[in-house]
């Protein structure tokens, strides 16, 4: 039986609890305090000389603590209906955790204590999740994941124009770290004061296995996820060891990526909507090409580059999965399945991260680096393309629908 779950919520009332300035700045701060530092801590860990594993833990952790505390918070979220209490608290508390890493530089402690902030995070996340995810229901999803990302992106991109502005003045990642903390904080308070919203659960007990596709989704998801990870540490050892950037250019970097990341998302927006097939599809294949790309580059501008290009695949990472999943999950329970999503996602991530490490360690002992990595790229570009096709084999249907399940 196709179930089509509904907020109690009619849509015009779902438009205004978004269009609410608190949820706006909310997203706006919050994704300043994200990209203020997270996408440093790899970087920093690289250059303090950590083993290649300790590399491939840092690249993956975030992915793999997140999605075990969001699949706990997740359901506590849909469970209470607390999601925006559980958003705010867990703000501060990351908050202070960045707060508290600022006067750390060990290669080992930096990596214990960004596991607890992810951990944080994912709590924080599968709060956030279940007010977006929620909010979504009755409206074209693709272009209202858009506009919220859209919002995350601005937020972004200034973060990394001011980190950028920061490390060419004064290079250190206390300041950073700081300055995430602090970030964190704010966003809590902003949401202050926020109403909860009420949804009404149409499906009672389902899991992974009671719903068509998502099962097929998590399975194929994870399988591409090992690929996806086991390039991660061997992108950062590149620009640190082969390129050999300065904290400077590596921000840069990432604000030319956040910057591509804005413009393309409004066409990206509309194209989820209107072939979430292709876009779900292209959005794995597209992520082919950095593992190529970063088994040539040599010198900086070679990722400047790559990241002008970046925001079209980045885009369809933001938009398309999560609208697919959101298309098969039902209504009431979205913060739980989008945080089984990223558990698959964490461990399979993980595992790619962890091998690719181990590789390179091995390999480096009988080849040059340069040699090691590019054997480790063309195993995960390969990889990434068989993965990416499976995805044309997922249901596109667009509704949650229930099935019976003999265990």
């Amino acid at each position: 039986m196709t179930l089509a779950p509904e907020t109690i919520q009619k849509k015009p009332s779902r438009l205004r609890f978004w269009n609410g300035e608190r949820l706006k700045l909310h997203t706006f701060w919050n994704s300043l305090a994200n990209n203020v530092a997270s996408p440093f801590v790899g970087f920093n860990v690289t250059s303090s000389g950590a083993s290649d594993l300790l590399i491939g833990y840092v690249q993956a952790v975030n992915s793999l603590a997140s999605g075990i505390s969001q699949l706990i918070g997740g359901r506590i979220a849909d469970k209470t209906g607390k999601r925006v209490r559980i958003t705010i608290l867990f703000s501060i508390v990351t908050g202070l955790l960045w707060l508290g890493s600022a006067f750390f530089q060990s290669p080992t402690i930096l990596a214990i204590s960004f596991t607890i902030i992810t951990l944080s995070i994912g709590l924080y996340t599968a709060g956030w999740t279940s007010i977006v995810g929620e909010a979504s229901e009755g409206t074209g999803k693709g272009i209202f994941l858009a506009g919220f990302a859209k919002i995350a992106s601005i937020g972004g991109l200034l973060a990394l124009a001011l980190t950028t502005l920061l490390t060419a003045l004064y290079p250190s990642y206390t300041m950073l770290y700081l300055l995430s903390g602090g970030f964190f904080i704010l966003s809590a308070f902003v949401l202050k004061g926020q109403k909860e919203q009420t949804v009404e659960r149409k499906i009672s007990s389902s899991s992974f296995r009671t719903i068509d596709g998502l099962g097929r989704f998590y399975l194929v998801s994870g399988f591409y996820g090992v690929f996806w990870g086991f390039a991660w540490p061997l992108f950062t050892i590149t620009t640190v060891k082969i390129v050999r950037m300065d904290l400077f250019q590596y921000s840069l970097a990432q604000m030319i990526a956040v910057g591509s990341t804005i413009a393309f998302q409004p066409l990206v927006g509309r194209l989820v909507d209107n072939h979430r097939k292709g876009g779900v599809f292209w959005g794995r294949m597209g992520l082919v090409i950095y593992p190529l790309a970063y088994m040539l580059m040599s010198a900086p501008w070679h990722l400047y580059v790559l990241n002008v290009v970046s925001g079209l695949t980045n885009s369809l990472l933001n938009i398309a999965f999560i609208a697919y999943l959101y298309d098969i999950s039902p209504a009431g329970e979205r913060g739980r399945f989008t945080a089984e999503f990223g558990l698959v996602q964490g461990f399979t991530t993980m595992a790619g991260s962890l091998v690719a490490a181990a590789a390179l360690t091995v390999l480096t002992v009988s080849m040059s680096l340069w040699w090691s990595l590019a054997w480790l790229y063309l195993i995960a570009a390969a990889g990434r393309t068989i993965a990416a096709f499976l995805h044309l084999k997922l249901p596109y249907g667009g509704k949650a629908t229930r099935t019976a399940f003999s265990p």
